[in-house]
């Protein structure tokens, strides 16, 4: 699957290449890493040249934006990741998906501009979001937010970075003192939440879901919450990121995400620091099960 040695070690840092279920030997992690941080950058620099300009754009249905900018990014990254691992899968938002992928023992994920919107707007909250996905899981992630100069990167049991930086989520555990990444509107409707948020938690809009959770491991916020449904290439790399900052992530349903499936969608998202979760589901279960129920 890519990089293969004849002995299946890696002569730069002498660890070998792990064997996948189905899959040929596959390099170390460290040096899939290593790739997504470079063609990540690269992709961010290709995605600043198209910043704040005036560029085409259109509508994907149901008020989807998508630019030129995206499919350039896209494009680069498609070549750049999978010319140096021609046996891995690919799901990005802006290929024509695959069911090839579900035979791969590990996956791309990708969203070349995580925020299209707030591209478009000429504001600073996207970026460029690649993981890659071992049996469902994120084992590598690397989401950059150029306009932040914000880069996020994290290996499976290695923790979190930014900008090369350790970081870790806060100690928050009272929701009346946290910090949610949402719609300031949709927290205060008695309608949705039969439960209501503390009128004293603070929350504060962003587009990308992704630039969200990256902002809960660095300790800027505490928590996020979307009963929107997200796909796979919105959350695989921050998810990881999140989780090795120390945070939590789940669907409203209490479950783990699980990434590759046929259909590479997640309902709810539910994250933050774990003194913050109870809390959070507390208020989530009672309103899943009401809208369950309008619907039925």
């Amino acid at each position: 699957m890519g990089d293969r040695t004849d002995d299946h070690t890696d002569n730069h840092t002498g660890t070998h290449d792990t064997k996948i279920a189905g899959a040929e030997f596959c390099p170390p992690l460290d040096r899939d890493a290593a790739l997504a941080e470079r063609a990540v950058r690269k992709g961010a620099d290709l995605a600043m040249e198209y910043f704040r300009k005036h560029i085409r754009y259109w509508d994907k249905g149901h008020n989807d934006p998508v630019s030129e900018a995206d499919v350039a990014v896209d494009h680069y990254l498609r070549h750049a990741l999978m010319d140096a691992r021609p046996g891995y899968g690919w799901l990005s938002e802006e290929t024509r998906d695959s069911d090839r992928r579900l035979a791969c023992g590990r996956v791309w994920v990708v969203d070349p501009i995580d925020g299209t919107r707030a591209f478009l707007e000429g504001r600073d909250d996207w970026g460029v979001s690649v993981a890659l996905v071992e049996m469902g899981v994120p084992q590598v992630a690397a989401f950059y937010a150029p306009a932040r100069d914000a880069f996020y990167m994290a290996v499976a049991g290695q923790g979190a970075t930014k900008n090369g930086e350790s970081i870790h989520v806060s100690d928050q555990a009272d929701l009346a003192h946290a910090r949610m990444m949402g719609d300031p509107d949709a927290f205060r409707s008695s309608r949705l939440w039969p439960e209501p948020w503390p009128e004293t938690m603070t929350a504060e809009p962003a587009n990308s879901i992704a630039l969200r959770l990256c902002q809960i491991a660095d300790s800027q916020y505490d928590c996020c919450v979307t009963l929107r449904p997200k796909n796979d290439w919105d959350m695989a790399a921050a998810d990881l990121i999140l989780r090795e900052a120390g945070g939590r992530v789940t669907t409203g349903d209490k479950a783990p995400l699980i990434y590759n499936r046929a259909k590479p969608l997640h309902r709810h998202i539910v994250a933050g620091t774990p003194g913050l979760m109870p809390g959070m589901m507390q208020r989530v279960v009672p309103a899943l099960n009401i809208w369950r129920n309008r619907a039925a």
